[in-house]
């Protein structure tokens, strides 16, 4: 399998001259026949995850140290990385020249297997007994960059050791997350359970459920985990995880309907959407609306739900619909219940040109009329930021970090072709313009309309993937063959190991460092090196379990990353680094928080309607798909005033309807009625207390516990005053607007006898308080 971006020349290796002829140099040994990748090789470098030395650091070997480790510590991060990598880097001027010797930067995900390979596919190439990637560069062989590496110097002697090694390479077997974090104090199984089933299904575990994981730990929670994962609303939550990548949302609130309204015949039935004479109904267009924007993501949703491979997220040559979108599209999908918006069913999109049907070269979402028209191209942009979504979407590649320096704006003035012929604006578009090449059977002013025959311009990169031009006589179907390509790149279940951890942890994975003089170089080295570690065999498990998306999320939540409290020990500077990225504290999106509340509290915030995803939503931190796709992962002012409003206004709603309900039918007050007082029935205030920090902070606390002794102090003291200001006619005795007089979620009235709107004692009141301070706490507000 091909890797590097510029092609299969990228494996080989030696520090050459462009122009040398290292066949008749020297002869050529080869090393362990094992691991090895050469340019045509079949082994992904990057599912095969190795460990660091069991102290779990990078450059401090432990019982087991691998070959990959030492290339990482004592010969990439010595100087490979900064002197080779100059000229060697897959755009630069060695790799223009013809060089074979080529580096990728860290903007590649699983660059140091990659660069592994490249050196271990050639090491036996020899110039009178010196190995070529050392004789080139310390000036015994002629080299285009001149002797630059002494053999006296320290990356020289560790590239000699690493030569050595490469003839029986060491491998060790991947830690397990919790060997990687031995002294990280992590939450329990029905902890994690909890954590889990607010996050994937916005509800609190059953009583079976946690009595399973109680009796059988961590093999229970993994079935649970998978049981939650059937659930609907399971692929709820994964749409709004699949939006924050593609963006396609910003269609489901208006405007889809429009986007693939441009003049054209192809669908059949966008005329009658849009008829004024005879206008469809309301209720109709709105689902046809809704069905034909959440295509991309429902396609998604449906090869995960059926357990089919996540690769086909760009393989599937059909798409999905409902009975809703086939009718617009005019598509003949057999339903099981036509009446029912949800269903969805797999079909295929035609068209007709000249006379003559074609079929759509269906390439999962990126053939997606949403899709494509969210990520447009023009006549003069010509697909290449397609080809940028691919690379960022699909590989966890930056293509504009690739030449990331200040460009002259009058440089290419001087070339006639400048994105070919200077050498500036070459270092992007060798990468960017083969795979737009693959998107030249759609027009370039309407997004998703099919070209009889595709157009491509020999000015351009030829299309292709890498170093590997695309058959010509592929080019109507160009998309189907990128796909291929791209699932078959490790760095495509990378990415999608990346993209989930970023979903359930609320943070960026960690980069390599590259600045080698920051004072923290190493302590940044030791992060990213364990978390690498643990993504690359995560993403190996994934490739392993046929790319089944549900293995990452598994393995995500059962690891110190999603699951970490606090640290037993205190621990070293470079270990403090690898904690950084560590743990529970993740601040939840809106959709996350509204969810948690109605399942807390049993309301909702907006009562029939839902605040936190309507108008606070882009003030608490959320996206629009639109303008704001970035979501903010930590509280400002603004958004704590929203979070303090929403607790106010919940646990007004929520109390005294809670109390209207029989005891046994309570969320919050099962322990306690209105007329419990601190006076007579402090123990079982205190109990409840201990009831509501469970059920709202998910924590168990003693009954001597300091916290929960505070929290009841709250509550006395509100009692107390509140109790003092109705007898001094300060206040009433009635709830006001905090009364039960209707069900806060449907606005359907109470039964007279049910209505709860009189507080004589004050007692509902100081609860209010209670709720409020539980509702505004940290441990709320964050995972």
């Amino acid at each position: 399998m091909v890797y590097l971006p510029l092609g299969a020349a990228l494996f080989a290796a030696g520090c050459q001259d462009p122009d040398a002829q290292v066949d008749t140099e020297g002869s050529k040994t080869t090393g362990a026949e094992t691991g090895t990748t050469g340019a045509s090789g079949d082994t992904p470098t990057t599912d095969a995850p190795t460990t660091a030395g069991s102290e779990g650091t990078t450059g401090e070997p432990g019982d087991c140290y691998s070959t990959r480790d030492f290339f990482a510590d004592k010969v990439w991060s010595k100087g490979m990385g900064t002197l080779c990598v100059q000229c060697h880097e897959p755009t630069g001027s060695a790799a223009a020249k013809g060089a074979k010797f080529r580096l990728l930067t860290p903007v590649y995900p699983g660059f140091i297997e990659a660069n592994l390979a490249n050196i271990e596919s050639l090491a036996g190439y020899e110039f009178e007994d010196t190995p070529l990637i050392l004789a080139k560069p310390s000036g015994i062989v002629e080299h285009g960059g001149g002797a630059v590496l002494p053999p006296e110097s320290e990356l020289y002697k560790n590239i000699q050791a690493l030569l050595e090694q490469l003839e029986d390479p060491i491998e060790c077997p991947p830690p397990s997350a919790g060997e990687s974090f031995p002294d990280v104090v992590m939450l329990d199984e029905v902890q994690t359970l909890r954590k889990a089933a607010l996050h994937l299904v916005g509800r609190l575990p059953a009583d079976d459920e946690i009595a399973a994981v109680e009796a059988d730990g961590e093999a229970a929670l993994v079935d649970v985990l998978e049981d939650m994962m059937t659930e609907d609303a399971f692929y709820a939550r994964l749409i709004e995880i699949l939006n924050d990548t593609f963006l396609t949302d910003m269609y489901y609130g208006g405007g889809s309907l429009n986007a693939i309204n441009a003049g054209t015949p192809d669908w059949p039935n966008v005329a009658k959407y849009f008829d004024k004479m005879t206008p469809m109904p309301d209720d109709q267009k709105q689902r046809i609306h809704r069905a034909v924007a959440r295509e991309p993501l429902d396609l998604i949703s449906y090869i995960v739900r059926n357990d089919r491979p996540f690769t086909e997220v760009l393989t599937a040559d059909y798409t999905v619909f409902t009975p809703d979108s086939a009718f617009l599209y005019g598509v003949a999908a057999q339903f099981e219940d036509p009446s029912d918006p949800t269903e969805l069913q797999p079909g295929v999109l035609k068209v007709t040109r000249n006379g003559k049907e074609m079929t759509y070269p269906h390439a999962g979402v990126l053939t997606s009329p949403m899709w494509l028209n969210r990520f447009p191209t023009t006549p003069t942009n010509r697909n290449r930021h397609r080809a940028r979504k691919v690379y960022d979407q699909f590989l966890a590649t930056d293509v504009l970090a690739l030449a990331s320096q200040a460009i002259d704006p009058d440089a290419g003035a001087a070339f006639a072709n400048p994105t070919r012929d200077d050498a500036t604006c070459a270092q992007c578009h060798i990468t960017i313009d083969p795979i737009a090449g693959a998107f030249q059977m759609f027009d370039r002013n309407n997004q998703e309309f099919l070209l009889e025959k595709p157009v491509w311009f020999p000015e351009m990169f030829a299309p292709g993937y890498q170093f590997e031009l695309m058959p010509t006589d592929l080019a109507a179907t160009g998309v189907q063959w990128l796909a291929q390509k791209v699932v078959a790149d490790p760095r495509f279940s990378l990415s999608a190991t990346m993209k989930m951890y970023q979903a359930l942890t609320g943070e960026e994975p960690a980069r390599y460092p590259t600045n080698a003089q920051a004072p923290d170089y190493q302590q940044q080295l030791a992060a990213w090196e364990t978390q690498d570690t643990f993504m690359r065999a995560v993403a190996a498990a994934f490739v392993a379990d046929n790319h089944n998306l549900k293995t990452i999320i598994v393995k995500l939540i059962l690891s110190p990353y999603y699951r970490g409290v606090q640290v037993a020990n205190k621990p070293s500077e470079a270990h403090k680094a690898e904690l950084s990225h560590v743990g529970t504290g993740r601040l939840s999106t809106p959709e996350l928080l509204a969810r948690k509340v109605i399942a807390t509290t049993g309301v909702r915030w907006g009562g029939t309607g839902d605040l936190l995803n309507g108008e606070f939503k882009l003030l608490y931190g959320g996206i629009d798909s639109n303008n704001i796709v970035q979501r903010l992962s930590s509280i400002n002012q603004l958004m704590a005033s929203v979070a303090q409003r929403m607790a106010a206004e919940v646990s007004c709603n929520a109390t005294a309807f809670d109390f209207s309900k029989p005891a046994d039918a309570r969320l919050l007050f099962p322990l306690v009625e209105p007329g419990d007082t601190p006076d007579f029935k402090a123990a079982e205030i205190k109990a409840n207390i201990q009831h509501l920090h469970e059920r709202i902070l998910g924590e168990v606390l003693a009954s001597d516990d300091p916290e929960l002794e505070r929290t009841y102090e709250l509550y006395r003291e509100v009692w107390l005053a509140g109790a003092q200001n109705i007898a001094d006619d300060l206040e009433g005795t009635g709830l006001g607007p905090c009364a039960a007089t209707k069900d806060p979620n449907t606005g359907v009235a109470l039964p007279d006898e049910q209505k709860l709107t009189e507080d004589e004692l004050y007692t509902i009141r100081a609860w209010q308080a209670v709720v409020a301070y539980l509702l505004s706490d940290f441990a709320f507000l964050y995972e």
